[in-house]
């Protein structure tokens, strides 16, 4: 699985490596990042004039489709198995329609040992960011009611909630030491291909079958951290200092 995020780069200082055309996420540093929390996702979005536009946005952790009754089934839908997510219900519009990359610095995973205790660990890329695979959707807001309103909620835009999930799959290599799930990871060479909105179902399974095949474990580094970041009301740039091994 992955449940807990680095979000400590700016994903703005990729807008000439991805040709990205819109900004519209507004980036402060974070270091402890928990689903409900909003990531930025990269998107193709057809203009007015048809053409695909690549968007930087912000959408909320935790995958709420259009027909959802409550928002709060976003909190189970943080994370889709790439084995089942073009079938399940939850998942398999948004999988045939509306696919995402999702930059962070990294991730944390927790390596349990025999006693149960665990060891967090921050995944992270040698340099730069790392991308997941992820998909996205759109539900419509009820109007609020009185004075407020959502213009304070980054994932809400034009009263339409945003919301965001990422893919896992099997870990491979030296991640698989850590736990079992890991993120499904694209490289920046292959995120036209994953979130081109032209593609239906059957071929963005063609694509993930290949960014499977295609990982590399060598792609992500990892070191251990402080257990501190076991608490989501830590936020200290701390967090992602390497501990001793012991």
């Amino acid at each position: 699985m992955c449940g807990r995020l680095n979000m400590s780069l700016d994903p703005a200082d990729l807008v000439d490596e991805l040709d990205i055309d819109t900004v519209g996420h507004r980036f402060s540093p974070r270091y402890n990042v928990p689903p409900g929390a909003v990531l930025p996702i990269i998107v193709d979005r057809p203009a007015e004039t048809g053409e695909a536009v690549r968007r930087l946005e912000s959408a909320r952790w935790g995958l709420v489709p259009g027909w959802a009754k409550d928002e709060k089934i976003g909190f189970r839908a943080f994370n889709a198995r790439s084995e089942t997510v073009a079938s399940k219900p939850m998942f398999r519009a948004a999988f045939a329609r509306r696919r995402c990359a999702i930059p962070v610095a990294g991730y944390y995973e927790w390596q349990a040992d025999d006693s149960g205790a665990k060891t967090p660990w921050l995944m992270h890329a040698p340099e730069g960011q790392l991308y997941m695979a992820g998909l996205f959707e759109f539900r419509r807001r009820p109007e609020p009611e009185g004075e407020g309103d959502d213009s304070a909620d980054p994932a809400v835009r034009d009263g339409w909630l945003v919301s965001s999930t990422i893919l896992t799959t099997a870990s491979a290599g030296h991640l698989a030491e850590v736990h079992d799930r890991m993120p499904v990871m694209i490289r920046a060479r292959d995120i036209p291909a994953w979130i081109d909105p032209t593609a239906g179902a059957d071929e963005a399974q063609s694509v993930l079958d290949e960014l499977l095949a295609g990982f590399d474990p060598a792609a992500v580094e990892r070191y251990r951290v402080s257990r501190e970041v076991g608490n989501v009301r830590n936020q200290s740039a701390d967090l992602t200092e390497p501990v001793d091994d012991e």
